[in-house]
């Protein structure tokens, strides 16, 4: 059996990220974009070398951090509402509280007026 070669996804990378400053990460397909992205959110841990945060080595997820992900979290079989009183369906909370938490959050982002409609029928930027 052949050993396959070591993939090395990212080398020699040097970042810093100021406070408050927008950084826009872009390159060809399979350049390491979403692993630099998933090392930074702690959801990956280097082979070599650390990544820091606030001058702290950086030891997994952390509140102080964020990754959206390329790929949406939602049922496409459940409606708006549905996905999103998904979670506390599964942590136990009643229908009634779980409908109320829903509207309150559907408000936030504007989507009230599509709790009953399916994934599908919404715009990439309202999934």
């Amino acid at each position: 059996m052949r050993k396959r070669p070591r993939l090395v996804a990212l080398s020699g990378i040097d970042l810093e990220i100021r406070a408050g400053e927008f950084l826009c990460v872009v390159g060809p397909f399979g350049c390491g974009k979403s692993t630099l992205l998933s090392l930074i959110a702690g959801l990956a841990f280097p082979t070599s070398g650390e990544v820091m945060v606030n001058d702290q080595v950086l030891k997994g997820l952390g509140t102080d951090r964020i990754l959206i992900f390329q790929e949406y979290g939602l049922f496409p079989w459940l409606t708006v509402g549905q996905n999103v009183e998904f979670e506390m369906h599964m942590m136990g909370v009643g229908l009634r509280e779980r409908g109320e938490r829903a509207e309150q959050y559907l408000q936030l982002v504007s989507l009230t007026g599509f709790r009953k409609s399916y994934t599908h029928q919404l715009s990439g930027g309202m999934r």
